[in-house]
């Protein structure tokens, strides 16, 4: 069971990663993005990195996602939805994907010996904790944590302050 949930999860990342890139529609793509991201915390989970998850769901799909929509927020939109996907560069983005299809399959085979196959590192209970994890780094860390966020977040109402534009009177 583990091995069809896993694999239904990598095509879901590479089907998920395509349909970011190939939108026109700039909020459909940071959704696809979001799908992307859910699946890549459910492979972590899968590979017992609890922490992983964590971190990917709320850092990468509550952070940077959301920042990603602001950033969208202040572009253009229409105009982006009007204008080409890619333009000239199809040819380059082809040969970049079949260069890494091609190398993905070298790596699979195993043709680079004992430098693809490293050695899994020992795993205790007490170091993958999330507990652990917790206790570390917002015991000690708690008041740096709470500033850096706040720095954070007053950059982003300074960001949109900035951005909004005045009505013509």
């Amino acid at each position: 069971m583990a091995d069809v949930t896993f694999y239904y999860l990598a095509v879901a990342c590479v089907v998920c990663a395509i349909l970011a890139v190939t939108r026109r529609n700039p909020v459909h793509s940071i959704l696809w993005v979001l799908a992307l991201f859910m699946h890549v915390a459910g492979i972590f989970l899968l590979l017992g990195a609890e922490f992983l998850a964590a971190v990917q769901v709320l850092v990468y799909a509550g952070a940077i996602l959301i920042f990603y929509l602001f950033v969208q927020m202040l572009l253009d939109v229409p105009g982006e939805e009007a204008g080409r996907r890619f333009g000239k560069h199809w040819p380059f983005a082809a040969v970049l994907v079949l260069s890494l299809v091609g190398l993905a399959w070298i790596a699979s085979n195993g043709t680079f010996g004992d430098v693809v196959k490293a050695p899994a590192p020992e795993s205790t209970e007490a170091s993958s904790s999330l507990a652990t994890f917790g206790d570390a780094l917002y015991g000690p860390f708690a008041l740096p944590f709470e500033m850096a966020s706040l720095l954070l977040l007053a950059a982003i109402v300074g960001a949109v302050v900035l951005a909004r534009t005045r009505p013509q009177t």
